[in-house]
């Protein structure tokens, strides 16, 4: 069972990596890469962070 993230950190969808994400202002829509794995993310929700896998 994955363990749930860590409050300011949200988890790659793809490679389960945690994102750290605090200290950037990130806007919903807005696209990002999972450094572990650089698979393409977008930012669905702001507070909290919440990313998905962005789609073509």
């Amino acid at each position: 069972m994955a363990r749930p993230p860590e409050e300011g950190s949200e988890r790659c969808p793809e490679c389960e990596s945690d994102l750290e994400l605090d200290g950037y202002e990130l806007d919903v829509g807005e696209t990002i890469n999972c450094p572990e794995c650089s698979i393409e993310l977008r930012i669905v929700s702001e507070n909290p962070t919440r990313v998905v896998l962005a789609e073509e």
